[in-house]
């Protein structure tokens, strides 16, 4: 049996919408913060063959990502930009699932080490948090309009 109507591709309730929008803020707050892929911080670290980014779009412009560094399925960090890095496509998609152990290390090092343990904690913590995610817009956009100049 075949359906009359295609899937919705994306949900149109609230909380999606927000998410979506949380998500959009997060890019411009990681691109801003970390001036392009994080990675490019550590090319004489990182395995031989992943050492230069890549990822372009059709205009020949670099694809830069919001990349959580702990799953974005956790409501407590899902909108904590301090778990969030810039990366590039070509990182993201294939470098760190082939070397996640290297890659986590990088990572842990740009983000420091207050913030390598809060991820510790994020990664411990297995309780349902209860997250407004207006406020949560509302605080991103806050500390994006603080990281722009003027």
């Amino acid at each position: 049996m075949k359906r009359k109507t295609p899937l919705r591709k994306q949900s149109k309730s609230p909380s999606a919408l927000f998410k979506v929008q949380i998500q959009a803020t997060l890019r411009q707050i990681v691109i801003q913060r970390d001036g392009g892929c994080f990675l490019r911080n550590y090319q004489n670290k990182i395995t031989p063959q992943y050492r230069e980014c890549g990822g372009y779009t059709n205009a020949g412009d670099l694809i830069l990502q919001a990349e959580h560094l702990h799953t974005r399925s956790n409501a407590s960090s899902f909108s904590d930009s301090r778990l969030v890095v810039c990366c590039c496509k070509r990182h993201h998609i294939f470098y760190k699932p082939q070397h996640s152990a290297e890659y986590n290390e990088l990572a842990r090092d740009f983000i420091g080490k207050d913030n390598a343990k809060l991820w510790d904690r994020v990664k411990e913590d297995h309780r349902a948090h209860k997250v407004d995610l207006a406020l949560e817009l509302v605080a991103l956009k806050q500390q994006l309009r603080e990281l722009s100049p003027d």
